[in-house]
């Protein structure tokens, strides 16, 4: 029997949705959520497995709900060009949501897809510039500045390289999840459902990403919460943050294309112009890929356990 991807007269294009932003920004939670459909399928950070550069990214890392997943098996073989086209034609599905983030493999994906006709959609997830000073506050990190490198380095090259991307407000998405899926579902031709944020509900089986994100789905149950007023130690450090960010002009120019370019803002718009159009790339791209070949074979020691879930939306198990 004929997958409903499969190319052919009348069959359905399968969607790529790219999930991009920093670290820390929940792209794990906005994956799941998404993939929470028997119509899509959450891939995780599928680059670590084809890419690995820490050590522990050379064992496949899923949530096992108890039992064995055996999805990764039949797709270990599969190059990397073709792997978005064998999961959307072996699991069936129109939407496969790949939360990798890297921005080398979000080039590399864009040519892929273009060169298999699929529909792409880069979705960016960010937190507000004081919510991302909170989560590297809560690590431990003490340096308030520290935080702007990452985000303005990652953005930077983001725009540098022209990559079409609808914006998406983590306070948004956790305020209103209901309302913020729809909106996305409405942009991206994803059917929306009462219930689609309850990613725990669903048996996935992605890769990486947040350890707080898996635990809500081994778990089975947990309840999405909105943000919560920050502890009194980090609120004294509010001011000298917001002073950080005024005195920052890039980063200025930064937060306003993305407030520009919010998914909910696209709803009604033509989304022809959604596409990569860039040609040459530039000199990072290249020696970012090499020094990922060499880290394949001299990989830095990674802990997964060792981390918090700073990037997770606030959740809490049912009473």
């Amino acid at each position: 029997m004929l997958s409903n991807v499969e190319s052919g007269k009348g069959k359905n294009v399968p969607t790529l949705i790219n999930i991009c932003g920093s670290g820390r920004s929940g792209s794990t939670m906005l994956d799941v959520m998404l993939g929470n459909s028997p119509d899509a399928f959450s891939c995780g950070e599928v680059v670590e497995w084809f890419r690995p550069w820490r050590t522990h990214a050379f064992e496949i890392d899923y949530p096992r709900h108890g039992e064995p997943c055996t999805v990764w098996d039949s797709l270990k073989n599969v190059p990397e060009s073709r792997f978005h086209t064998t999961v959307a034609r072996d699991m069936n599905v129109n939407f496969v949501v790949d939360s990798s983030k890297e921005i080398c493999w979000l080039i590399d994906v864009q040519r892929w897809a273009a060169a298999q006709s699929h529909k792409v959609f880069n979705l960016l997830i960010w937190k507000n510039p004081v919510d991302m000073a909170y989560s590297r506050w809560k690590q431990g990190d003490r340096d308030l500045s520290r935080w702007r490198t990452g985000f303005k380095k990652y953005h930077n090259k983001i725009l540098e390289i022209g990559l079409p991307f609808f914006a998406v407000n983590y306070n948004d998405l956790v305020n209103d999840p209901s309302r913020k899926l729809a909106e996305i579902c409405t942009v991206i031709g994803m059917p929306y459902f009462e219930g689609k944020e309850r990613f725990w509900e669903k048996k996935h089986c992605h890769l990486f990403g947040s350890l707080g994100i898996r635990r809500q789905i081994e778990a089975g149950h947990s309840v999405i919460q909105a943000k919560k007023p920050y502890p009194p130690e980090f609120q004294a450090l509010v001011g000298f943050v917001k002073e950080q960010v005024s005195a920052d002009e890039k980063l200025g120019q930064i937060l306003e294309i993305l407030e520009k370019n919010n998914v909910a803002s696209s709803v009604n718009k033509n989304l022809a112009d959604h596409q990569f159009h860039h040609k040459v790339y530039p000199w990072w791209y290249y020696a970012k890929r090499l020094v990922r070949f060499f880290q394949r074979y001299f990989p830095k020691e990674f802990d997964p356990f060792a981390r918090e879930a700073i990037e997770t939306v606030p959740l809490r198990t049912k009473e």
